[in-house]
């Protein structure tokens, strides 16, 4: 129900709150609307597996967050993604396999991060998503602190191309470790794709098995 957290203001912690319930097939809009301290959405909707859809102002008053890390893993029935999802949450450092195997999802949306500035980490965000077809390029050019992508693009199966300049705008990346390992319908790299990341030390199996190379 809507009101469910409404009169428990100090909450810090919704982590891995709902996991696991493969029945539920929506959320209120205002389900965290009263709590403001809220910090931590680890897992918070993972392996909610009926899940169709995300309302946009879900954490419209969540602005203390730093972690969405696996807050919707293994939601494989989810199909999008709303843009100003995250839009009021400017201390978010963890993105960790917030959308991992997602499998039913085909598209992300260009600005999902443009208000995330602190984020220092990608890890799996979008891990397994095997019906992506298209990663828009601005995706990160609103997170200049990002220091890791390891396994980001992990398993995308149906992404057959990757923007020139998605990584544009991340010089302290250190790490591409099997950021698009496994897209297997991957045809093509573009040449200029890690011109900007001066400080990266480690490359290990950024494309394996992309068998379509």
């Amino acid at each position: 129900p809507e009101n469910l957290f409404a009169n428990n203001p100090k909450v810090i912690d919704f982590g891995s709150t709902f996991e696991g319930c493969s029945a539920l097939k929506s959320v209120p809009e205002n389900l965290f609307a009263n709590n403001p301290e809220v910090t931590n959405f680890y897992g918070t909707f993972q392996s909610c597996t009926s899940l169709k859809s995300i309302p946009e102002n879900l954490f419209t008053n969540n602005s203390a967050v730093t972690s969405f890390a696996y807050t919707f893993a293994e939601c494989r029935s989810l199909t999008s993604i709303p843009e100003n999802l995250f839009a009021n949450n400017p201390e978010v450092t963890n993105f960790a396999y917030t959308f991992e195997g997602c499998s039913a999802l085909k598209s992300i949306p260009e600005n999902l991060f443009a208000n995330n500035p602190e984020v220092t980490n990608f890890f799996g965000t979008f891990y397994g998503c095997s019906a992506l077809t298209t990663i828009p390029e601005k995706l990160f050019a609103s997170n200049p602190k990002v220091i890791s992508l390891y396994r980001t693009f992990y398993g995308c199966k149906s992404l057959t191309s990757i923007p020139e300049n998605l990584f544009a705008n991340n010089p302290e990346v250190t790490e591409f470790i099997g950021t698009f390992r496994n897209c297997s319908t991957l045809k093509s790299i573009p040449e200029n794709l890690f011109a900007n990341n001066p400080k990266v030390i480690d490359f290990g199996s950024t494309f394996s098995a992309c068998s379509a190379l």
